[in-house]
């Protein structure tokens, strides 16, 4: 990719060194270790806890059970383990400055529970938000692209790193 979730991760460096609470999680890649080959996805919670997201399947070991995005077998229930928690904010007392969602795909939303979280959190509007999605992406995101309160950045390997610090100076701007 270009680089959405190093950039989701230095922001949430930036604002844990500035004693900001950020609670959510982001999806990793996962390589091979011999050759780096690409071979699936992990979602990790901000707080370190991981689960699998989805691993790449060859046609003989297809997991008929599995909904599959690409030549991934995708992991629903592990990644709605991880998530879940991690966009469940139960009261105000522990409610975090800001929630990191990174990101709102195809594999994520094959998770009805995980579409319904964040059906909520847009309509209660309770609680900043910074959500990844991709480019191209579904109807039921668009709301979340042309919602008033959006602020829209396009990560390219040419701008990500001087993202980082902007995104993170009008974060915080915004949790004063």
């Amino acid at each position: 990719g270009v680089g959405k979730t190093t950039l989701v991760r230095k922001i949430h460096t930036k604002l844990s060194e500035k004693d900001h609470f950020v609670q959510g999680f982001y999806t990793e890649e996962v390589r091979e270790s011999g050759n780096g080959q690409r071979i699936g996805f992990d979602v990790v919670a901000l707080t370190g806890k991981r689960g699998v997201l989805a691993r790449s399947t060859s046609p003989e070991e297809t997991d008929k059970r599995r909904p599959k995005v690409g030549k991934y077998s995708v992991f629903v229930q592990d990644f709605e383990h991880i998530a879940l928690p991690q966009l469940d904010i139960k009261d105000e007392a522990t409610k975090p400055g800001l929630l990191v969602i990174d990101e709102v795909g195809k594999m994520e939303m094959l998770s009805k529970q995980f579409q319904s979280t964040i059906d909520d959190l847009l309509q209660k509007q309770q609680i900043p938000l910074m959500v990844t999605i991709p480019e191209k992406s579904s109807l039921k995101l668009e709301r979340l692209r042309k919602s008033p309160k959006s602020m829209l950045f396009q990560v390219t390997k040419a701008n990500r790193d001087s993202l980082a610090e902007k995104i993170t100076d009008l974060i915080t701007k915004s949790m004063l």
